[in-house]
């Protein structure tokens, strides 16, 4: 006998989304930053209207088995501009679940014949790549760097490249450090950083709004600002963000007048070891690129945070341009 298979979308149903995030086989979702409570306050502040929140579950049976982060744009289905994000029961039990199709399903009519998809699978779940492929998505191989912040103190030093130790001792003796966090909720430092990166970039890269969410999001402990100075010149400025066990390197900005120095690298490595003190159990760097598929200074930062890091993890990222709806779908659903 078939499942009984069941959208419900996060529109018609946000404080039910809220009770199915915190259920054992939800709750990674949280766990990291860039899907949980900052990705959910700050980047439909990023976006605006250019893109409108159309995740949704998969009722099979009317038990929860799937959820999916995707967000709706003029030509696009992603997550935000992160690629979209699968989690529950059925992409992690063994072999192809019916939720998968239907979600797969539930996705092409979202994208219709204008939209492109993109997606992630992490290697330790075959299922969304296997489900991709049957579906003629396009995949490239992808990595991102990590820290495991149970090593401590004395692993992670040991873990930076053996070039960084002296640049890092460099930054400790020289630079004097300022945090902004949950104990030291310093307005006035986050302007400072907030015109120190208009400098930098030579332009306002996004609404007020975003900076004073994120703001919002570290002044309630739930990561930091990284801030150091030469003398009193602020030179690097360096954000973390939390989910509840997760650390993300959300950015940096840095003084080019004084790359002759490097100052990057002791407020990237205390950003790192102060995550520990946060209860948190890993620090992601972010995608660490191979050469040739991104811009020269896409690729140097990659490598640059590359040598920081305990480990590096393989993700796909698939891609399918122009989707189209299977034959013998059964099911319609309208975006």
């Amino acid at each position: 006998m078939q499942p009984t298979l069941r959208i419900v979308t996060v529109e018609e149903s946000a404080d039910q989304f809220k009770v199915w995030r915190t259920l054992p086989s939800y709750v990674d979702i949280d766990n990291h930053p860039l899907s949980g409570g900052f990705a959910r306050n700050y980047y439909p502040l990023v976006f605006g209207k250019d893109r409108r929140d159309a995740s949704f579950a998969v009722l099979k049976d009317e038990n929860l088995d799937l959820i999916v982060l995707c967000s709706l744009g003029a030509d696009v289905v992603d997550y935000y501009g992160q690629p979209i994000a699968l989690f529950g029961d059925a992409v992690t039990g063994a072999g192809q679940n019916p939720s998968i199709d239907r979600a797969f399903d539930h996705l092409a009519a979202l994208a219709g014949m204008h939209r492109s998809l993109s997606i992630r699978a992490d290697e330790r779940i075959p299922a969304i790549s296997a489900a991709c492929s049957k579906r003629g998505f396009a995949a490239t191989q992808s990595f991102k760097g990590l820290c495991d912040l149970s090593m401590g103190e004395a692993g992670l030093r040991a873990a930076l490249r053996r070039s960084y130790r002296s640049l890092v001792n460099w930054g400790r003796r020289n630079l004097r450090m300022r945090f902004v966090n949950g104990s030291n909720p310093d307005h006035s430092a986050f302007s400072e950083y907030q015109a120190f990166h208009h400098r930098i970039a030579g332009r306002t890269t996004r609404p007020q709004d975003t900076w004073d969410a994120m703001y919002d999001w570290i002044s309630r402990g739930n990561g930091e600002l990284v801030l150091g100075y030469l003398g009193d010149e602020l030179i690097a400025g360096t954000m973390i963000v939390d989910g509840r066990t997760t650390a993300c390197y959300a950015s940096g900005v840095y003084d080019r007048d004084h790359f002759d120095k490097p100052v990057g690298h002791w407020p990237t490595h205390i950003a790192i070891l102060r995550s520990i003190n946060r209860g948190m159990k890993w620090f992601e760097v972010g995608d660490i690129p191979a050469k040739g598929t991104v811009s020269n200074k896409e690729y140097n930062i990659g490598q640059f945070k590359k040598g920081f890091v305990t480990e590096i993890k393989p993700w796909t990222h698939w891609t399918l341009s122009r989707p189209e709806k299977h034959e013998n779908n059964a099911h319609r659903d309208h975006a």
